[in-house]
């Protein structure tokens, strides 16, 4: 048996390992990665049309010596089985070849290091040419030609990332300069719902100067936001945390909280978990098949956080963009999925209210018959009370034809799914004067009927809506005392 190292054809491996299936926003966001774990707290990305468009990535991190960039430059510069820091975002170390040259022919560094500069670049059209895996130098003179160079000037450490000549992008359209302002349009809705974390814990990163605003999936300042019981529990001596969260229903969000998540379409497909890696989003908008998505459940959202010692066991690819539930993990999970489900479906339940209250007169009524729901008019409120009073057998035959009729012809489908869209109109806030009003008028038709007057204002004290508005409750309670 002997040895014989086989080398691989740089111009076919480095071609093929283009096609990682890095979209152009995960790509990005890999990059990022670079510049956060370089302890970055400012990020430039800066794409202009022109002629040739090139994109570049500007950070303030520690930088790296001429060396430390080469080092990076190589491909499989880190061993995935090696152990991390806590809060380094890589694993592989092909993040910054691979994510880069899936988008673009040509990928420079330039890294600023004590105020000394060093810059190495990846050229495919070099590389086929001379059939190697050569890495191309820059001197200093031709660092100063490249665009936008004195980007560096500012800052005394920091890495200056450029890519050039976008070949995939360019044959699949039209108008190269249009699609990567699109592409860079959703870019921006990506990296402030994946690095939505960082955003609001020191890190800035801008886009044309344009500060990418935080996503938060969660709704964390909306006071209606349900926050459930954190569970933690840890795997081969790695700690797991688990926290699920109840968004408010959608009639209770703002136009802010909707910017937030990212629009009212998104509530159903991004139910579910949202699994962070060292606080960078990963994965999000699945039940990893331990529920389904489904209209009452859209609401629930599941906090995971795991750290990198355990990429092996979640199957993280190297995009970072999926990530699959290890079989030891899901038993922990099933409660929680179970209980938040429950409580997104009890929101759109008893909207309105936390649950049947027995003092409480609602209009409609919800009976459960051997497992069946069905929704019935109370006929004791107060107003059917008054006008069964006034009307003879005749007339109260006609009026509970009428309300079986109503009640039959329910549109009970048409109502759940605009419900759960938020198309319902549901304005609770009625003015304490116009309700006063209603009761009083009646209250005058009861005394010219001869009812009983007060034990029907004690009535509506229980009925909805005006047993919800205190200011009116007590103005009846007034005038029950002077009576």
């Amino acid at each position: 048996m002997f040895n014989k190292e086989s080398i691989p054809f740089a111009p076919m491996l480095i071609e093929s390992m283009r096609s990682l299936g890095y979209s152009f926003q995960s790509a990005i966001a890999d990059l990022i990665d670079n510049s956060i774990s370089a302890g970055a707290t400012r990020i430039d990305i800066r794409l202009l049309p022109t002629e040739n468009p090139y994109l570049i990535i500007l950070d303030n991190g520690c930088g790296m010596n001429s060396s430390e960039i080469e080092e990076a430059m190589r491909y499989g510069s880190k061993n995935p089985l090696d152990e991390r820091k806590k809060d380094d975002l890589g694993r592989f170390g092909l993040g910054l070849k691979s994510a880069s040259l899936s988008q673009c022919r040509k990928l420079t560094v330039v890294s600023k290091k004590d105020n000394t500069m060093s810059s190495y670049s990846w050229d495919l059209d070099y590389i086929a040419q001379q059939e190697a895996w050569l890495l191309q130098g820059y001197s200093k003179e031709e660092i100063n030609e490249l665009p936008e160079i004195n980007l560096l000037d500012g800052i005394k450490n920091g890495t200056y990332i450029l890519l050039q000549n976008f070949d995939r992008i360019k044959e699949s359209t039209n108008d190269l300069n249009t699609t990567l302002t699109k592409s860079m349009d959703d870019t921006i809705e990506h990296l402030s719902l994946v690095f939505h974390r960082f955003l609001t814990s020191g890190l800035d990163i801008y886009v044309n100067n344009s500060k990418i605003e935080d996503k938060d999936p969660f709704l964390l300042t909306n006071k209606k936001t349900q926050f459930k019981r954190e569970q933690k529990f840890s795997i081969n001596g790695s700690n797991i945390t688990v926290k699920p969260y109840i968004l408010p229903h959608i009639s209770a969000l703002t136009k802010e909280d909707i910017k937030k998540v990212g629009g009212k379409e998104r509530l159903r497909n991004e139910q579910g978990f949202y699994v962070y890696r060292n606080k960078r989003l990963i994965i999000w908008g699945t039940w990893f098949k331990l529920g389904r998505k489904e209209e009452l459940s859209k609401l629930a959202r599941v906090k995971v956080d795991i750290p990198n010692d355990l990429d092996y066991m979640w199957n993280i690819d190297i995009k970072k963009s999926s990530a699959k539930l290890p079989d030891i993990i899901k038993r922990n999970l099933y409660n929680c999925v179970e209980q938040s489900i429950f409580s997104s479906e009890n929101v759109h339940k008893y909207r309105g209210r936390k649950e049947a209250n027995k003092d409480i007169s609602y209009i409609w009524e919800r009976n459960n018959i051997r497992g069946e729901i069905e929704y019935k008019i109370n006929r004791d409120i107060p107003q059917l009370k008054l006008l069964q009073e006034s009307l003879n057998d005749k007339e109260l035959k006609v009026l509970e034809s009428l309300l079986e009729k109503l009640e039959e012809s329910l549109p009970i489908n048409a109502l759940y799914v605009d419900a759960c869209n938020g198309k319902v109109k549901d304005d609770n806030s009625n003015d304490t004067e116009e309700l006063y009003a209603d009761v009083m008028e009646q209250i005058e038709y009861a005394k010219i009927q001869g009812m009983d007057y007060k034990m029907l204002l004690k009535a509506f004290l229980k009925t909805e809506p005006y047993c919800n508005n205190k200011e009116l409750t007590k103005k009846i309670q007034e005038v029950l005392e002077n009576e």
